[in-house]
């Protein structure tokens, strides 16, 4: 699981196909291989190949069945196949969530992320890689304990993190909120750390996939997730795939200078004046009303007080909307997506936050770039990533 296919390759194709085919068997129960090639679009001998192939690897299963009075062969998915693990760090804190390789989803309207065992701990402000792997063991550990699975049912693990990432290595870039992460090749630590087979990826390309497969994404050719936390990041969904650029790394819209020309900006961890990222991460946002206060509030305070009218805290929402559509309008000019789906800590401002966005976009994008995109907030709220590092968890298990 340390590979990753590039979308347009042989293997590429290979994964997309047999990702279609097993979601139409989980979405549809035990559908017949006519179905899965009526549903999926694919060639019936392309269909019996991937039954063929995901029946030897013990994820599906084929039989005959006598159904409206004919004898038909249905295909399901084969229960005990195997556990997956989803990992999301994030700067202080570690998620891990556990679903079964053979779990179905919703077979009517919006597909369901699948039923799960999910933790969450804290984690001390700045841990170094070490801490953070042992924490997400014994979480695992813990979550494995709980749902009463045998560690050696699990398969594999995906681990999201608040960073840029080198698909080839797994190394952590050296501007994410995980400093004592930097630099460290963390496809082989891992999965040595937490014994199964393990890859590494950004937490908002994890959190665009699962809004994509179960959220807010879900049938949208063209959209942009926005994760905004103590990091700030995007990913991209172009004709209805997920984009991740050339090396692993679009997205990174936290980096996008805001305030070039004010010498007193902050400096950003990246090394430049007027990240975007400086203005309106959730530390930036809760330290504006700490004077006032007389210490930093939590995020959720933030929006409370700015709902019961308190003037301070819905300015600084304000700000931050406006801060981030602007960001956004240069990529909405050039992209003209039809969603922009807000996730993240600050996604719980709603309206809050939304409305000023939007009118930072309207403003600065090119006109009617913007007139079709709806901004709306994340479905799947703080489990995004980790739902998403679930959903490849699943899709390469079973590849």
């Amino acid at each position: 699981m340390n590979t990753v296919s590039r979308p347009g390759s042989p293997a590429g194709l290979r994964d997309a196909n047999r990702r279609r085919v097993l979601d139409a068997v989980r979405s549809g129960g035990a559908p017949t291989q006519a179905e899965i090639a009526l549903v999926t679009g694919l060639a019936p001998a392309t269909v019996s190949n991937i039954v063929r192939d995901l029946g030897a690897a013990g994820v599906l299963t084929a039989g005959d069945e006598v159904r409206g009075g004919r004898r038909v062969r249905a295909v399901r998915l084969v229960r005990g196949a195997g556990i997956v693990a989803g990992i999301d760090f994030g700067h202080r804190h570690v998620r891990v969530a556990l679903a079964d390789l053979a779990e179905p989803t919703a077979a009517a309207g919006h597909p369901a992320p699948p039923q799960r065992t999910e933790l969450r701990a804290d984690l001390a402000d700045g841990h170094g890689v070490a801490d953070g792997l042992d924490a997400a063991a014994a979480l695992l550990d813990d979550a494995l304990g709980r749902a009463g699975i045998d560690r050696a049912a699990l398969r594999g693990a995906v681990v999201g993190l608040p960073a840029p990432l080198d698909l080839a290595t797994g190394a952590v870039g050296a501007s994410g909120v995980l400093p004592g992460w930097v630099g460290v090749p963390l496809a082989g630590r891992v999965s040595e750390h937490l014994g199964v087979p393990s890859s590494v990826d950004n937490d908002a390309t994890l959190g665009t996939l699962a809004e994509q497969r179960w959220g807010a994404l879900s049938g949208v050719d063209d959209g942009i997730f926005l994760k905004l936390s103590d990091g700030v990041g995007a990913g991209l969904v172009l004709g209805g795939r997920l984009y991740r650029g050339p090396d692993g790394t679009a997205g990174e819209i936290g980096h996008v200078v805001v305030d070039p020309g004010d010498r007193f900006a902050a400096v950003c961890r990246c090394g430049h004046r007027g990240c975007l990222e400086t203005v309106v991460s959730t530390r930036t946002v809760t330290a504006m009303l700490a004077p006032l206060l007389g210490a930093p509030p939590t995020v959720a305070e933030v929006v409370a007080r700015a709902r019961d009218g308190y003037a301070p805290a819905s300015r600084i929402l304000a700000d931050t909307g406006h801060h981030v559509g602007v960001a956004l309008a240069g990529l909405c000019t050039v992209l003209t997506p039809r969603r922009i789906v807000v996730g993240g800590e600050l996604a719980q401002a709603g309206d809050l936050l939304l409305a000023p966005l939007h009118a930072a976009l309207a403003a600065a994008a090119l006109p009617g770039t913007t007139r079709t995109a709806e901004v709306v907030v994340a479905e799947l709220a703080e489990h995004a990533p980790v739902l998403g590092a679930l959903a490849l968890a699943l899709d390469r298990c079973a590849a």
